[in-house]
């Protein structure tokens, strides 16, 4: 098994005078409205105008980094560990549906993006040449799309690549699955929506 895998080293609604009401913000819709005013920075320092739209409508900017060294940590052999996760890079090419298989039989899924932050460590440890899939799924009976884990599409960043999602018009097992894509230099990686059934490296991750 370790062959197929890269080696790493409330409210308060008083009406009291004087008292203001305070409304609470749910953690992760924060998280991502933090991770908006990120890219809008980026994007207003990259000589670009800031957007009234969220993430998933502006034109996000390339973002360059350098090759990082991933640490295992607490994490198995041949994992790397950033936060609270653990990920493991594949070496060899399958579905989306065989490379979620394989992730559950670690313990874990498929790559479930929640905050720039991720993304940008991800982007630092993968392989340029390689499209990788992640937790991402567009079901034909739900039309929308979902992270594998449960968390809420509308509560994490969108990083969709330019002109992305396109929707396969043909698919025959009705899915429609996100991948990191490709890239001739290190920058962030941006989304892009395939056919489930073509094969690609893929990233699993599981809680340290």
């Amino acid at each position: 098994m370790e062959s197929q895998y890269h080696q790493f080293g409330s409210s308060d609604t008083s009406s009291s005078p004087g008292v203001h009401n305070i409304t609470t913000q749910p953690v992760p819709q924060l998280s991502k409205e933090i991770s908006d005013v990120k890219l809008q920075l980026e994007r207003i320092s990259a000589g670009g105008k800031p957007s009234s739209s969220s993430s998933s409508a502006m034109t996000v900017q390339d973002v360059y980094f350098q090759k990082l060294v991933p640490v295992r940590g607490t994490c198995r052999e041949g994992w790397a560990s950033f936060q609270r996760s653990c990920y493991l890079l594949s070496t060899t090419a399958v579905t989306w549906r065989k490379a979620e298989e394989q992730c559950q039989g670690h313990g874990g899924h498929l790559l479930v993006l929640n905050t720039v932050e991720e993304l940008d460590y991800i982007s630092k440890i993968v392989e340029l040449r390689f499209n990788y899939w992640i937790g991402l799924v567009e079901r034909e009976h739900e039309g929308h799309w979902s992270w594998v884990d449960g968390t809420d599409f509308n509560s994490t960043p969108i990083f969709w690549d330019q002109g992305q999602p396109d929707d396969w018009d043909y698919r025959e097992n009705g899915e429609d699955c996100g991948q990191l894509h490709a890239s001739q230099r290190r920058k962030r990686k941006l989304w892009n929506d395939a056919d489930c059934n073509l094969q690609y490296q893929y990233i699993c991750e599981v809680k340290a």
